[in-house]
């Protein structure tokens, strides 16, 4: 089975260790590919179109999808407008949906677009939820205090999405590469979804 990972916002291969994540999948027998995606002055429309075309349909199908912040956004858009997968890993997914937009703090809306802002303001995360219909697992790091509206998407999450289950990682920070992390992902992948 062909495992997918998606970086966070304006992130590479190199800017934090996604490849410790890739080693997970290729140990526990999955062929992982790292999805690229050019962040600059593109929308969340943008970054689904990208893997889209990265991802062919009837592999999507039959996958691990997975993303790390704007990353994880991505592959939920993906898995409920496209295809589901057969799993789907959220790794400290970004509170960038309409019922988020507000609870945001000022500094944190600053640094969005106009143009993300607005898309983000459209992006249901209730309807996107009623879609998934694949195993699903919702992680974060349980010092994410940045944002603590993100701790509670990942909350929401775990009661809106179907079969999810909601894994909390002690000592991690927004770092889905720091060792703890990757130890949750690969005992969660081992216990079997």
């Amino acid at each position: 089975m062909k495992a997918y990972l998606i970086p966070g916002a304006f992130e590479d291969i190199k800017s934090r260790n996604y490849q410790a994540v890739l080693d997970v999948y290729k140990n526990l027998g999955y062929q992982p590919k790292f999805i690229k995606i050019d962040w600059k002055y593109k929308t969340i429309d943008d970054w689904v179109q990208q893997t889209k075309l990265a991802i062919p349909k009837k592999d999507l199908e039959n996958s691990l999808l997975s993303g790390f912040s704007y990353g994880a956004v991505t592959a939920l858009v993906l898995a409920a407008r496209v295809a589901n997968p057969k799993t789907l890993l959220l790794f400290s997914l970004s509170a960038r949906f309409k019922e988020d937009i507000h609870k945001l703090k000022p500094k944190a809306l600053k640094k969005i677009s106009k143009r993300r802002l607005k898309d983000f303001e459209e992006l249901s995360f209730e309807q996107l939820a009623a879609k998934i219909n694949c195993s699903t697992s919702i992680f974060i790091g349980a010092k994410e205090q940045k944002e603590p509206v993100m701790k509670n998407r990942s909350r929401d999450a775990k009661t809106k999405i179907p079969s999810s289950q909601l894994i909390v990682i002690d000592g991690v920070n927004h770092d889905v590469g720091d060792p703890l992390y990757v130890a949750a992902i690969k005992k969660v992948l081992n216990q079997g979804l």
